[in-house]
């Protein structure tokens, strides 16, 4: 059986087969939401087969292109029943059922920002018994979703309980503002007359002109790639590029400032974003602890495009204080890891399928 799985988000769409075969498309949907009928219409996963089954998640709803999260909801969901008629068509929601397009779109507070429900469901069987922490940190943000036996145990469903509750951050290793991470830095003043280095605390610009993209890339975790252009300035992902946007937060540009002053900077914003993530997983820890009334150490899933920074995170708060740390890219033969929900969501599906009908939520 042919299954495509979506995970339909603010800035990128990303599909992949139940079998694996997965894709990750950049698509700013606030700039042009009627271009998400063209990314569809490109997919190219199924080699111009349509699947049978279109298995969706989404958390574009929140998208400033939409006056309500509702409104978003049933956006996506008729543009994916106009681009795939002939397919059956099955929605997610944060119940941890499927629902039928109509249906999901009368229920948008269970079928909105739903993917890390999916993936925890998914993933919860890699560790089926005792405490875990599913921990998936992508472009924009970080999941970290408490697991008990293998399931979804979470303190909140919605993304304002998420928030509250430490299992979202809205931080990511591509798209989070540097001012969202901090909102100074240290700054070596290099030209003393007397070659001593004084270090200060300069607040940086409240504007978009870098983003974690840029620490990254200057760190060495992320590669330069001329053909990318999603950045805070337009220009392409590279080391030079990068300096300068992020010399842009001290009100400067690259050629008043040297390498070094901008490669210590990115140094400390990228410590203060593993703070920030450390800091949400000891809390789940804490949580899980008290949910569970054991002292069993959790298992850790890693999961996502920066599961290098959970990793990070992680030997941060000391792997000592987990049983196991696994990550899913080492898991599958093919590495899903990037588009794990739109895999997810797809695997869901083809296990719930009989006689080419997955089951329906009766309300």
């Amino acid at each position: 059986m042919r299954v495509l799985g979506l995970d339909i988000g603010g800035a990128n769409v990303k599909a992949s087969t139940a079998d694996g075969e997965s894709i990750s498309l950049v698509f700013p949907i606030w700039k042009n939401k009627e271009g998400l009928r063209t990314v569809l219409q490109n997919l190219r996963l199924l080699k111009d087969t349509p699947p049978e089954i279109v298995a969706l998640t989404m958390t574009a709803e929140l998208a400033d292109c939409f006056s309500t999260k509702a409104e978003g909801v049933e956006f996506i969901i008729r543009v994916v029943m106009d681009e795939f008629p002939k397919s059956i068509i099955r929605v997610w929601m944060t119940s941890g059922e499927f629902a039928e397009p109509l249906e999901a779109i009368e229920l948008p507070e269970l079928v909105g920002a739903s993917n890390w429900h999916a993936l925890a469901t998914w993933a919860g069987r890699a560790v089926p018994a005792g405490p875990a922490l599913l921990i998936d940190v992508g472009s924009t943000t970080t999941d970290i979703v408490p697991l008990i036996d293998g399931l979804p145990v979470p303190e909140g469903r919605t993304d304002l309980e998420r928030l509250a509750a430490c299992e979202l951050r809205y931080t990511g290793v591509r798209r989070t503002p540097v001012c969202a991470i901090v909102q100074s830095v240290p700054f070596v003043d290099e030209d003393g007359g007397d070659g001593s280095q004084a270090a200060l605390l300069i607040p940086i610009a409240a504007e978009l002109f870098a983003t974690s993209l840029d620490v990254h890339l200057l760190n060495g975790d992320i590669s330069a790639s001329e053909d990318e252009t999603d950045t805070a300035d337009g220009r392409p992902v590279n080391r030079q590029a990068s300096l300068n946007r992020l010399a842009h937060m001290l009100c400067c540009d690259a050629s008043e400032l040297s390498e070094n002053q901008l490669i210590q900077m990115a140094a400390y914003v990228a410590s203060q974003q593993t703070q920030q993530i450390c800091a949400a997983i000891r809390n789940r820890c804490d949580y899980l602890k008290e949910f569970s009334g054991a002292s069993q150490k959790p298992q850790v899933l890693l999961s996502g495009s920066g599961a290098w920074l959970a990793e990070r995170a992680i030997q941060e708060i000391g792997e000592s204080r987990f049983s196991q740390i696994s990550s899913l890219s080492e898991m599958f033969v093919r590495n899903v890891s990037n588009c794990a929900p739109a895999f997810a969501v797809a695997r869901l599906a083809a296990e719930r399928c009989l006689d080419d009908l997955l089951p329906v939520v009766e309300w």
